[in-house]
């Protein structure tokens, strides 16, 4: 891991370690200032926890808690951090009924064996986990309040954004309305419209790489299992079900999700440059011109090659190519912001659909990206490479097909009449 991703926390946000152990506060802090690039305050006693929670709780994402202190020796250091509203992950050296029952009771993130050998590893995901979690919207479906209160529970438990919902019907006006919900919980027997029904429904839509769906039944029919699963559903588990079983399930559920997301985000960036690839571009670049039509507003659409780059090679090798690229991309991204698409071609190649106002010139678009291009050098082993940029542009909205080609036309035109141009309609 190298940092922690997908967070809105401020640059001062802080793990709290509550540890008497100076070997193994030091053995943590180390690995999570490595491995998520985290600040770490440490504290060795009760009293201590108590104090900096009571002044600085809002300093700190969670804490990271030692079950048995020398002046907390039954867990009060823990419990008094889940009562001031601190989420705790507790490192223990064993477990019994009754320490797993207070535990649960208190409503940690997740409990962790001192002596397990991936113990480290194991912090590391949860952490990495709980920060990510509070961006994520679960919805619950279940016609049973009291069994809705407990899901609802455990998953806030994990700081999941949490949605409810008391049968089918009402879970697809959920949806509806939150789009972004990453994961359906729903029972199978419900009023209205029941689990077989809402999960067929929601798979119409959603596919299992956007929207993650557990069932969950207190059924003895062993073929329910299967029934849901084959609707649809990505996993299910049987009720009454075990705390730990149940987060492990939901918590595999959105990091499939988060690697499918993940995997598909690589698909579509070069790799040189960051920038959008020509996938990407032609699978999205449609519904960007839709939208502009239908909030009235226009869009232009360019192709940009760098002129000469081939001298670049030949004189500063690959390496300094790849400079140059890499700093164009930084200029494309600063000069054209949010309200578009930028896309690497290939080679030095690329293509830009713009968000404008109606109206506009396109040459009032392109110019001042052109002139800054030309007077900004790529730096490259202490010298200096210039390079300038031709562009051709559309701005007639008559479909992509058609905006390449005449953007292309127009690029031709830029390099047969001196290169170092914009030419527009």
């Amino acid at each position: 891991m190298n940092g922690v991703e997908g967070t809105d926390m401020s640059e001062s946000a802080k793990i709290l370690v509550v540890e008497d152990s100076r070997f193994f506060a030091s053995l943590l802090t180390q690995q999570i200032q490595d491995g998520l690039g985290l600040a770490v305050d440490w504290v060795s006693t009760y009293s201590e926890a108590c104090s900096i929670i009571d002044t600085r709780k809002d300093e700190y994402l969670l804490a990271l808690l030692d079950a048995n202190l020398p002046d907390a020796p039954n867990g009060e250091a823990i419990e008094y951090a889940c009562k001031m509203g601190l989420p705790a992950i507790v490192f223990t050296s064993g477990i019994d009924d009754t320490m797993r029952n207070r535990f649960l009771s208190w409503n940690l993130l997740d409990y962790i064996l001192k002596d397990s050998g991936n113990s480290m590893e194991v912090m590391l995901d949860s952490i990495s986990r709980a920060i990510s979690n509070r961006h994520i919207k679960v919805a619950v479906v279940e016609d049973s309040s009291t069994t809705r209160e407990a899901v609802r529970r455990m998953l806030q438990s994990q700081l999941f954004q949490v949605f409810e919902a008391e049968n089918g019907q009402k879970a697809l006006e959920l949806l509806e309305a939150n789009p972004d919900i990453k994961l359906v919980v729903t029972d199978y027997d419900m009023p209205v419209m029941d689990g077989f029904e809402l999960i067929r429904t929601v798979r119409q839509n959603h596919s299992r790489d956007e929207l993650g769906i557990i069932g969950m039944s207190a059924s003895g029919d062993p073929l329910l299992s299967a029934q849901l699963l084959k609707s649809g559903a990505d996993d299910y588990v049987s009720k009454p079900f075990l705390v730990e079983e149940f987060i492990c399930r939901v918590n595999k559920s959105i990091e499939m999700l988060q690697h499918i997301e993940t995997i598909r985000e690589l698909s579509y960036r070069d790799p040189l440059t960051g920038l959008r690839n020509r996938r990407y571009f032609f699978e999205n670049a449609p519904g960007f011109i839709e939208s502009c039509q239908s909030e009235g507003v226009a869009c232009s659409l360019a192709m940009m090659d760098v002129d000469f780059f081939k001298s670049v090679n030949d004189s500063f090798g690959h390496d300094g190519g790849d400079a140059v690229l890499k700093l164009l991309s930084h200029l494309f991204k600063e000069h054209f912001g949010e309200n578009s698409i930028i896309s690497r071609f290939g080679g030095e190649e690329f293509c830009v659909l713009v968000r404008h106002e109606s109206g506009a010139n396109a040459s009032e678009l392109f110019e001042p990206l052109r002139e800054r291009i030309e007077r900004t050098p790529a730096l490259y082993k202490g010298a200096e490479l210039r390079v300038t940029i031709s562009i051709g542009v559309s701005s007639r909205q008559d479909g992509l097909d058609a905006m390449i080609r005449r953007a292309d036309t127009r690029l031709y035109s830029a390099k047969s009449e001196g290169r170092n141009r914009v030419i527009t309609e």
